[in-house]
């Protein structure tokens, strides 16, 4: 199986080694600029609760014009940009470029996957998948510099899951585990991707009015704004796939059990939950605020609540990236 990824960064990395772990031909579609980066193998920490493994990703092929992605035979092109960056002018000449490759869409906007439609990828194979880990370019801000490279944390159970709906989601799936990433497959993928992200992307936005303060934002009213957003992003998005919210989500969705949740992070093994959260989120903040736009959209859309959201919008400052 012969593989593109769009994107060289954590995500992409990480990615990359259990695919081609798994058995799979990688290659990577990135600027002039980091062509001798990937070229030279990257470089991996799997970040264990108490035990961190390295591992390294050699002997990749590596593109970065039109004209060698054409030139290429691909049976899959993964995306592990941001969903504003796949919203950028280059992605309509370069769907054509990769001829009848599955698209795998990792991106978290509910739209994302229509846009892709619509630009370029016609009645091509689309498979949808959800991120479950964490991944990020060691060391972050003010940590020790003895890892040099990509760390990532899987919690227990799956890492990525894709769409049951779509035939290649299996094969998918089972290549990523044999890479050492565990991956599953889930019949309302979905519904159960838009609820999660519209879960956690208003908590980000409240974190980040914060200053990106953990235990700042426990005792900010900016929280209780947070919550509220996020259970209005919830709804509509339920509402959308014409399913409930199922109860375990209804039962985190209130300050206190965010609260708890909020406490416990900062204690996860292995995991600096506030230097990642703010250097990630940081570097794609106007994907959070795609987000709350496209949640606060929906709400209108079926007259659902959207006060919360509208006000958390207006909340934020202009992106810093």
């Amino acid at each position: 199986m012969k593989v593109l990824i769009v994107g060289a960064g954590a995500t992409g990395t990480v990615f990359g080694a259990a695919l081609a772990g798994g058995g799979a031909e990688v290659s990577y579609y990135v600027r002039p600029a980091h062509r001798a980066r990937v070229t030279a193998g990257l470089q991996l920490y799997h970040q264990r609760l108490f035990s961190v493994a390295p591992h390294r990703l050699d002997n990749l092929g590596v593109v970065t014009s039109l004209d060698e992605v054409a030139a290429g035979s691909w049976d899959q092109v993964w995306f592990t940009t941001s969903s504003d960056a796949l919203r950028q002018p280059w992605l309509d000449p370069f769907l054509p470029a990769t001829g009848r490759a599955t698209l795998v869409v990792l991106q978290p906007d509910p739209e994302d996957i229509q846009y892709v439609r619509e630009h370029g990828a016609g009645d091509r194979l689309i498979v949808q998948g959800l991120i479950e880990f964490s991944a990020w370019q060691s060391p972050l801000p003010h940590e020790d510099a003895a890892q040099q490279g990509i760390t990532w944390l899987a919690p227990p159970g799956h890492a990525a899951l894709f769409d049951a709906q779509c035939a290649e989601s299996a094969t998918i799936a089972a290549t990523l585990t044999r890479g050492g990433l565990r991956a599953g497959i889930r019949n309302d993928l979905p519904a159960h991707a838009a609820r999660m992200s519209a879960m956690m992307n208003p908590l980000i936005a409240g974190l980040e009015l914060a200053d990106w303060k953990i235990q700042r934002l426990r005792g900010h009213d900016v929280l209780a704004l947070a919550v509220a957003a996020a259970r209005e992003a919830v709804n509509a998005e339920s509402a959308r796939h014409g399913a409930p919210v199922p109860l375990a989500m209804q039962a985190l969705l209130n300050g206190p059990t965010v609260t708890l949740v909020l406490h416990l992070l900062p204690w996860v093994p292995g995991f600096n939950a506030e230097a990642f959260l703010h250097y990630h989120f940081s570097k794609v903040g106007r994907q959070t605020r795609l987000l709350l736009g496209t949640y606060r959209r929906h709400a209108e859309n079926l007259g659902m609540p959207h006060q919360a959201l509208d006000q958390l919008l207006g909340a934020l400052p202009p992106p810093a990236h």
